[in-house]
């Protein structure tokens, strides 16, 4: 319980002390934020978080980092990876588009938001930094060595990969009001969870960190790369 406050800290403390300094110094409008400060304030916690993570996994799992997957991938294993990125885009990408096709809706998740307002080159590498790197390495360490981890010693390998996947699809579901949300639940979530189950399978058959990490990775980067371009 205490790693999961200690997670949900580094996640919205940290943030929100970099917004309200900012304001206070003036160099921020909170209700007006560029693209740049809004990039800076998602992956501000970052750091902490993955510090936290590291500190702390190996005691409450009873496991070193090494058994945690955090080795070097053999071929095998690093063919999984690579396997999933496939994987993983056609099923978000087929399963979102069908569902969004059904209802007649469509909601993009912050994340593509966000992409729509990048200008710059500069934005533009940054964003694909976070996106392809630092988004990964975080999210695979929280999401499957940490949550997905946690699940498994209590349930069934399905269903701690469900459960960790639903997790993961709901928190990328980041809308602005009530019907926004329950929009993004049903048209961003359902997609990211089935890709987050996805993540779990890599990372179980493989046990190794990087291998979910370049899953991961690889999807961002295609979706990066499809809407960079389309532009």
């Amino acid at each position: 319980m205490l790693v999961v406050i200690g997670v949900a800290l580094c996640f919205i403390i940290v943030p929100l002390v970099y917004l309200i300094a900012g304001a206070g110094a003036g160099l921020l409008d909170i209700r007006h934020l560029s693209v740049e400060q809004t990039l800076i304030a998602g992956a501000i916690g970052y750091v902490p978080l993955a510090a936290l993570l590291l500190a702390v996994l190996p005691r409450v799992a009873k496991a070193s980092l090494h058994e945690l997957g955090f080795h070097a991938p053999s071929q095998g294993e690093l063919a999984v990876g690579l396997g999933g990125i496939i994987a993983m885009w056609l099923v978000v990408t087929l399963v979102g588009t069908l569902i969004s096709t059904l209802a007649h809706k469509h909601e993009a998740e912050a994340a593509v938001a966000l992409m729509r307002q990048l200008r710059s080159p500069g934005e533009k590498v940054f964003f694909a930094f976070i996106a392809i790197a630092l988004a990964p390495m975080l999210e695979e360490l929280t999401f499957r060595v940490f949550l997905f981890n946690a699940f498994s010693r209590y349930m069934p390998l399905a269903w701690a990969a469900l459960c960790s996947g639903v997790v993961f699809g709901i928190v990328h579901a980041q809308g602005t009001s009530g019907a926004n949300y329950a929009t993004q639940l049903l048209t961003v979530s359902v997609s990211l969870a089935l890709g987050g189950i996805i993540l779990a399978y890599v990372y179980s058959l493989t046990r190794c960190y990087w291998c979910s990490v370049i899953t991961h990775a690889g999807f961002n980067a295609i979706t990066v790369f499809i809407f960079l371009h389309a532009r």
